[in-house]
């Protein structure tokens, strides 16, 4: 209900009152002014935005509003404020600010949903009259971060301070920053370590650490860090507290000695070179350069056959040292877990969109065969048939009346046969891939239930579905797939009202597809799925499977030794014994088994080895889940996956969805 503001004292009240809420509410984050849009003077709004710490999965922006005017009622927009012609999702929710109120919520995008960390993030104030009030914040998603934070720790840094190149950026997770250095020492390395990105151990004797700080650099690496040692001639001192890192010294040749420098040809003979030892063959040696390189946890550990203060050094002719050290930063960024992520977006959507391109038979797939043949028999009937007829029946003279009522009728045929198959609403075709608990007592299962969903509509108009309530976000799979229109440049648009969320499009043309996807912590099947395996000369593998869960799996396969192997038919509570595959992917690496069954499987034929029409809605789903569960878990194990038509809806809403279930298990 809205109500007028009451002149005089009270008023001023209520204004003073307002105002410092809103001071005490914004205080240590991010809050802006707006002024109304329309220059009525009857609202005024603060907006802020501040990024909370999430799971990893979802970019959670707290946003608190104080109204300092009128009574106000609309909806609060999200959306990237790009500047070029592309992608924006705005994600909306309702609410009511009444006069000299704050309200604080929290808005939830998926990382996979962002295209572009580094936009602006936009928060809009709507309503009926048009935009109420807006601001942008910069760099909101990266929590304001415009450097990557380099700490060195060496006894010699005035030598190693080339190591920012001078301002030269570095690309990280997709974004270029500048470098900006840190020096360390014993006392303050602990306590600094939580706001580095890159971490440089070069000519220091780590041994005089305590056990507390070469425990915190460990950890700091397990968690995302990236730690680049350098060795030459210090390699003994430098590597002697970090036993963890398991390389060992042979020994130091120096500038020009044995064989070991033949490698390098751009000066770096000029240096003492140390020889290592990867003691457990964890890490990747360069050809060229002989530099090591992991990953570690989360994070990587880099290390150099040089002291990097040695290359440092003003008199020493080494060609493209600048690119040497952008080379190295780059070398422990492609080996940080969080940074392959982002990579592999890219590759997600590209695999992700194959597969669904056959999930649902898309658009182009529907069968229009009887309409056809109504069309064409209506062509050949108007014409000469009906003249042929009528002069049978001697009654030529009724032709130029007949043709009207001819035409009616096959107007009247037309459109009742084509009601037969016009999308009368949006269709939905949905996968939700859900891990089930281990075999071990203790074992839990990680992550949440991620639900992808393949929409279109025949229409073109917008469109709109809410989900099901156990699903409390969600945001388009591709970024770079949907296009803006209009000032706000958006297309797909995600909204909150209450607890439910919706989600939709604004399509172009007909028939137009949208991919979504949202995730839930719910479980939906406390089943297990178990295996005894062996290898087999004839068959690849033999043993066993059995489903110990409710649904009946259409297809399942299993993947063992990087290899896929795909069946067909396991019911609930039985156990199968394993012969010929249906399909196998003999290849070397997890990621190719995935792009095998696409290309190999998926669009081979239309009907299977018995001849049968193949069931691609089913195949496509799985396959889903396969490239799911390639890009949750670390490659190694079984993992046995089966696809289940028999699956909760994700959508509470006047759709025709088809719902289909993957479920995995590793042992």
């Amino acid at each position: 209900m809205k109500e007028r503001r009451k002149a005089g004292r009270g008023s001023f009240v209520v204004s003073v009152l307002g105002g410092l809420l809103c001071v005490m509410m914004l205080w240590g984050g991010t809050c802006l002014a707006a002024e109304d849009a329309r220059q009525d003077k009857k609202q005024v709004f603060d907006i802020g935005a501040q990024l909370l710490s999430s799971e990893g999965s979802t970019y959670d922006i707290q946003l608190t509003l104080c109204n300092q005017g009128e009574d106000w009622e609309g909806t609060v927009r999200v959306q990237m404020d790009v500047s070029y012609d592309a992608l924006s999702c705005a994600y909306d929710t309702a609410i009511a600010l009444p006069q000299g109120s704050t309200k604080q919520f929290v808005v939830r995008i998926p990382v996979r949903s962002i295209e572009d960390q580094d936009a602006a993030v936009k928060v809009s104030l709507l309503d009926q009259k048009g935009r109420a009030a807006e601001k942008s914040f910069k760099r909101l998603l990266l929590d304001g971060a415009d450097a990557l934070f380099m700490g060195i720790l060496s006894d010699s840094y005035p030598l190693l301070t080339y190591l920012d190149m001078g301002g030269e950026s570095v690309y990280y997770g997709g974004i270029e920053y500048p470098v900006q250095l840190m020096e360390l020492d014993q006392d303050n390395l602990s306590d600094s370590l939580s706001y580095l990105n890159y971490l440089v151990i070069d000519d220091y004797n780590t041994s005089i650490l305590p056990d507390t700080a070469l425990d915190r650099i460990r950890q700091w690496v397990d968690d995302g860090g990236m730690l680049i040692v350098g060795t030459g001639e210090h390699a003994e001192d430098t590597l002697g507290g970090l036993e963890f890192l398991d390389i060992e010294c042979i020994r130091v040749n120096g500038p020009g000695e044995g064989a070991y420098t033949a490698a390098y040809g751009t000066g770096l003979e000029q240096l003492s070179l140390a020889e290592l030892k990867d003691a457990t063959g964890r890490y990747y040696t360069e050809p060229e350069s002989l530099i090591m390189v992991s990953s570690w946890g989360d994070g990587a550990v880099e290390v150099v056959p040089y002291a990097l203060s040695e290359l440092g050094q003003p008199d020493l002719a080494v060609a493209g040292w600048e690119s040497c050290v952008w080379q190295l930063l780059q070398n422990a960024n492609g080996y940080v877990s969080i940074l392959n992520n982002y990579r592999s977006q890219y590759e997600t959507d590209y695999i992700i969109r194959g597969i669904f391109r056959s999930f649902g038979n898309g658009s182009s797939n529907l069968n229009f065969g009887v309409l056809k043949w109504i069309v064409v028999l209506y062509v050949i009937f108007v014409g000469p048939v009906l003249y042929l007829i009528l002069r049978a029946v001697r009654k030529r003279d009724w032709y130029w009346g007949a043709v009207p009522v001819t035409v009616i009728v096959g107007i009247l045929l037309v459109y009742f046969a084509g009601r037969g198959f016009e999308v009368v609403n949006t269709r939905v075709y949905s996968v939700t891939v859900e891990k089930l608990s281990g075999q071990e007592a203790g074992d839990t299962p990680g992550g949440s239930n991620v639900t992808y969903l393949h929409c279109y509509d025949a229409g073109y108009r917008e469109w709109g579905l809410r989900l099901a309530e156990r699903f409390g976000y969600a945001g388009p799979v591709f970024g770079n797939y949907f296009y803006g229109n209009t000032d706000d440049k958006y297309r797909y648009h995600i909204s909150r009202e209450g607890d439910r969320v919706s989600l939709g499009m604004d399509p172009e043309r007909g028939f137009e597809d949208a991919y979504f996807l949202t995730e839930t912590s719910q479980k939906m099947e406390t089943g297990s799925i178990s295996c005894d395996l062996e290898a087999s000369a004839k068959w690849g593998i033999t043993g066993t499977v059995r489903n110990e869960t409710s649904r009946d799996f259409l297809y399942f396969a299993v993947i063992a030794d990087n290899v896929l192997y795909v069946y067909e038919n396991l019911p609930a509570g039985e156990t199968r014994t394993l012969e010929e595959a249906v399909y196998t992917s003999r290849q070397q690496s997890y990621d190719t088994v995935v792009e095998a069954y696409r290309h190999d499987y998926m669009s081979s034929y239309d009907r299977d080895h018995r001849g049968r029409r193949r069931d691609y809605d089913t195949i496509a789903a799985l396959g889903t889940g396969i490239w799911e569960v390639f890009s949750r878990e670390q490659p190694g194990g079984t993992v046995i996956i089966g696809v289940t038509k028999d699956w909760e809806k994700a959508v509470d809403d006047d759709c025709s969805e088809t719902a289909y279930g993957c479920l995995y298990a590793v042992q």
